[in-house]
């Protein structure tokens, strides 16, 4: 089933487990930062798009450029929270971490 074109996980490793457990508050994290790209997106879209709806002037390109930085901010930080779940994952299920490790 995994290697029917339509259901391939291209983001899956050999190595990802099967379950793991993740802390509730992250997944709310993460939904904000989704939820702010969200509205940046619709902010910049509306503006690029259909100026003439809304009857406002189209935003200036250096608040565009600061909208767009804000959003790349926001994807750091969903990356960070998903590093820090998956880490989390990693050592609960036992694997050692290669930067922590004491031999």
């Amino acid at each position: 089933m995994n290697d029917h074109p339509y259901t391939l996980d291209r983001w899956a490793t050999p190595d990802d487990p099967e379950i793991g457990s993740i802390r509730f508050a992250d997944l709310r994290k993460i939904e904000r930062a989704c939820q702010g790209i969200w509205a940046i997106a619709r902010i910049v879209g509306n503006s690029a798009n259909e100026p003439e709806s809304t009857g406002a002037q189209p935003l200036d390109p250096w608040v565009t450029s600061n909208l767009l930085g804000g959003i790349e901010s926001l994807c750091d930080h969903v990356a960070d929270l998903v590093g820090t779940a998956l880490h989390g994952v990693q050592v609960a299920i036992g694997f050692a971490d290669d930067e922590n490790s004491v031999h």
